[in-house]
């Protein structure tokens, strides 16, 4: 392994009367021999960091840290940059042996409590692993070494003091640093931590110099290479996960007594995809492998849509397999080309060309996605629970796994027998994901490699070494694409990331890092698959309601009506505001017309809940003579093959988008979708480039790339206004970013600038008591999900791992009843937290749906019989 005979700290030689300090008890009645003992923690800690890098795989994640960032060092400081960082993990809670710590919060009589200093110990560790590795530093014969070795033992000290907090910026750490040492050099303080042996002997004043000589080396490497402060945020990244999830295991460990065996990593590629092959999609494969080859007949006949994907996925594999040492991939094919198929197969074959790669993770930007996702690959895997149950979803609606299948108050049955659950494993595996497949949305992955407190870097450690499947990053916030695809290179390289990103109109961002970036295209040929006619001509694009300037909605409803007259036919209406479908949907409501030809109604928008959603859609999948009207949550993810198409215009990937909803199958001749001008998309794509007038329908240029699919012009338009962008002298200033906000280690304003959703204050979230069926005839009531919520939450009984996967649950019901409003007008009867509770939920709904005209009709908001 990678750290081999690491000299770590001697503690026993360093620190005196080691089995009366402790770092961990049960709680405050815990007996002394009860309580764990700070050595014992110590080698504990070290002990998982050893674990994780060996069951990670990890010695290439930091060969390739080597490389970028230690190439200057000799033999002898690589060593000793070696030893500094195990002891990162090995000393992060040295400062344990504050008196204070142990009086106040072992509740150690042992020791003496000092009242005018605090019982602290993270910065306390950071200055006695800096002073004690400072001595050492002083020794090192080679003098080009110091100045690198001299950054990282200041930032692993930062990484020591902030291991309980958050990663904040590493300016305002000098201050705090200087402060540590001037405190706990004070002669009369010494006595706090009169155990340690060693004597802090760094002066405060200079600290500042050692921090400028931080700044110095960073800035250098930033002369040597653009962005290659990157790397040293990335290597912060990684420590503190390192260094967080040793403690937190350990910690578990201690207090459950129990042992985190596994990290859920896939150790045996060939169990997951040998399943795979066993699939008729598979062998059908292979069948047309070999006609290819001359070996066989053609399995196809004559357009059907199923060779064509199955080309798609020979081509695709094949590049992958050609570009195998590369990092990032994109795969970019038609709407209905199989790429969830595709992609699946590419993620295997990685894991089976790449021992290093040992998990997989799907992220998406919608809920839909991920449900479909996980649908096809329970269908892969129907037939083997155990790995089916190592498939986790990770989102806010989906509850927390727990190992067992069924549950009985509080126990769960297995053949018979009772076994109590294990909430605290379940907990650690959900915050570390602790699942060999990941599947999770585009915030939430966002979160991790952006996000700055413990809980959100915890995962950095498990994301190394995987397959990362990106779906539809042109629904990412586009003014940002610039940075993601910066920091995206950047992990991948270090940790030794692959990734395929993967769409129907899938933009090309390395443009806008440099020529010098260059991604594997797994489709080399996109024209072969985006000209052919059962994608190119499945639907046939009409733009002549665009060109309506007269009472565009009654020409609408018109046009509507006229199409209805085919029989058996859907009809599929999408509009851009939520608003404007429900009055859509009410109009279409009153028309006898409709009602006479015996056609049924619906519509579906994000207020809609899974039950309800899923309820529209496999109605729409079964039954005939339907019309939908939608928004925009149709678009992606929504599996359904309609007939006609109606499209209120917004930006070009989301028209593409909406025309995959149509003649999916590609089975049906006549085929229309007819493009309208209703609303006004700026209140919809805040900040969106792709919303600007001269690069939507609106123009006869942008409906000639539609029709012949060349999305690329289209992104070289948008790729080139971002730019722009990025050159301002604004807050948008990509150099600015780089120099004075990556470079300076600035982690809030990072994960600030790399959000992917803002935050709006304005928003509501209320409750609507109401009745509900689910698919299996279940009726669920509200106020019972209610009661049931408030009863977990003010339940003070439940141990801690129990009320995070009960909460889980209740709150995947309650989101069934959960709608976010931008203005509180009515009355309400409960809250808790954020969330309104309203008795009478039913009166604002119309025909099941929530009538947003409704709920603000009413007064000023106030609350009514608590």
């Amino acid at each position: 392994m990678y750290f081999d005979n690491i000299k770590l700290f001697n503690i026993k030689e360093e620190v005196s009367n080691l089995d009366n300090i402790f770092a961990h008890m049960k709680d405050e009645h815990t007996k002394d021999e009860h309580k764990e003992k700070l050595v014992d923690h110590m080698n504990l800690a070290y002990k998982y960091f050893l674990n994780i890098c060996k069951e990670k795989n990890l010695d290439n994640v930091f060969m390739n840290i080597e490389k970028k960032l230690l190439t200057d060092l000799s033999n002898e400081g690589k060593a000793f940059w070696k030893e500094l960082l195990c002891n990162t993990i090995y000393m992060h809670d040295i400062g344990k042996v504050n008196c204070n710590f142990q009086t106040r919060k072992m509740k150690n009589k042992k020791y003496k409590d000092f009242p005018n200093f605090d019982s602290k110990h993270s910065m306390l560790s950071a200055c006695i692993y800096f002073d004690y590795y400072f001595k050492k530093f002083i020794d090192i014969k080679e003098n080009g070494d110091k100045p690198i070795l001299l950054t990282f033992l200041l930032l692993n000290s930062y990484l020591i003091s902030k291991h309980h907090g958050i990663l904040d910026n590493f300016a305002g750490f000098k201050d705090k640093f200087i402060d540590g040492f001037k405190n706990y050099r004070k002669i009369e303080n010494v006595k706090i931590y009169k155990d340690y042996k060693g004597k802090l002997s760094i002066t405060p004043d200079n600290i500042t110099d050692y921090m400028e000589c931080l700044e110095d080396t960073i800035v250098s490497f930033e002369d040597e290479e653009s962005w290659k402060s990157i790397d040293v945020y990335i290597y912060t990244k990684l420590v503190f996960s390192l260094l967080v999830s040793g403690d937190f295991y350990s910690t578990s460990h201690y207090q459950s007594g129990k042992g985190t065996q596994s990290f859920g990593t896939i150790d045996n590629i060939e169990k997951y995809y040998n399943i795979y092959k066993d699939r008729d999609i598979y062998k059908s494969t292979e069948v047309y492998k070999d006609y290819l080859n001359g070996k066989t007949k053609n399995p196809f006949s004559k357009g059907d849509i199923n060779e064509i994907r199955t080309q798609l996925f020979i081509d695709s594999e094949e590049a992958l397999i050609q570009h195998k040492e590369e990092n990032i991939f994109y795969l970019e094919a038609p709407t209905g080309s199989g790429k969830t198929n595709t992609s699946i197969n590419l993620a295997f074959k990685l894991l089976e060309n790449n021992k290093n790669l040992n998990k997989i993770f799907y992220v998406f930007p919608f809920n839909t996605l991920i449900e479909q996702t996980k649908n096809s690959l329970d269908d892969i895997f129907e037939n083997n629970e155990e790995i089916k149950r190592q498939i986790a979803v990770i989102n806010s609606v989906t509850p927390i796994q727990v190992d067992d299948i069924e549950e009985d108050n509080g126990q769960i049955k297995i053949k018979g027998l009772k076994h109590k659950i294990d909430y605290n494993k379940a907990i650690l595996d959900r915050q570390f994901l602790h699942y060999p497949i990941v599947l999770t949305s585009h915030v939430n992955f966002f979160n991790y490699l952006f996000g700055n407190s413990r809980e959100e870097v915890f995962p950095i450690t498990h994301i190394a070494n995987s397959v990362v499947i990106l779906d539809e990053i042109q629904s990412y916030k586009n003014s940002i694409w610039k940075e993601i695809i910066i920091f995206l290179k950047g992990y991948c390289k270090l940790l030794n990331i692959k990734l395929i990103i993967m769409s129907a109109t899938l933009p090309k961002l390395e443009k806008l890092v440099g020529a010098e970036t260059k991604f594997v295209n797994l489709i080399e040929n996109r024209e072969k698959y985006f000209s052919d006619p059962l994608f190119k001509d499945r639907v046939s694009l009409d733009f002549s309601l665009l060109d309506e300037e007269d009472d565009p909605r009654g020409v609408l409803i018109n046009k509507v009506v006229e199409c209805t007259q085919v029989e058996g036919e859907n009809i599929l209406i999408e509009f851009i505001k939520k608003k404007t479908a429900l009055d859509f949907f009410k109009n279409l409501n009153e028309i006898e017309e409709l009602k006479s030809l015996g056609k049924k109604i619906m519509l579906i928008t994000g207020d809609d809940n899974k039950i309800d959603r899923n309820k529209i859609i496999n109605t729409v999948k079964t039954e005939k003579n339907i019309i939908l009207v939608a928004t925009q949550v149709i678009e992606a993810g929504v599996d359904i093959d309609m007939d006609i198409g109606f499209k209120d215009i917004s930006i070009l990937d989301a028209e593409e988008q909406f025309l995959g909803r149509i003649n999916r199958s590609c089975k049906k001749k006549g085929s229309l979708v007819y493009f309208f001008n209703l609303d006004d998309v700026s209140s919809v794509y805040k900040g969106d480039r792709r919303k600007d007038k001269e690069i939507t329908l609106s123009t006869i240029a942008m409906r000639k790339i539609l029709k012949l699919k060349d999305f690329e012009k289209f992104y070289e338009i948008v790729m080139e206004n971002l730019d722009s962008d990025k050159l301002r002298k604004d807050s948008k200033n990509i150099k600015d970013f780089r120099k004075n906000i990556v470079a300076k280690l600035e982690y809030r304003e990072i994960t600030k600038r790399m959000k992917l959703i803002d935050d709006d204050d304005k928003v509501y979230r209320v409750f609507f008591n109401k009745k509900i069926e689910d698919d299996s005839g279940l009726v669920i009531i509200g106020s019972e999900v209610w009661d049931e919520y408030k009863d977990i939450l003010q339940n003070t009984d439940l141990e801690y791992g129990e009320k995070r996967v009960r909460l889980s649950r209740i709150l995947a019901k309650l989101d069934y009843f959960t709608y976010a409003v931008n203005r509180m007008t009515v009355s309400y009867n409960d809250i808790l937290g954020n969330i309104y509770y309203i008795q009478d939920g039913e009166k604002y709904f119309t025909d099941g749906k929530f009538d947003r005209g409704l709920f603000n009709e009413n007064e000023k908001a106030e609350i009514i019989g608590w």
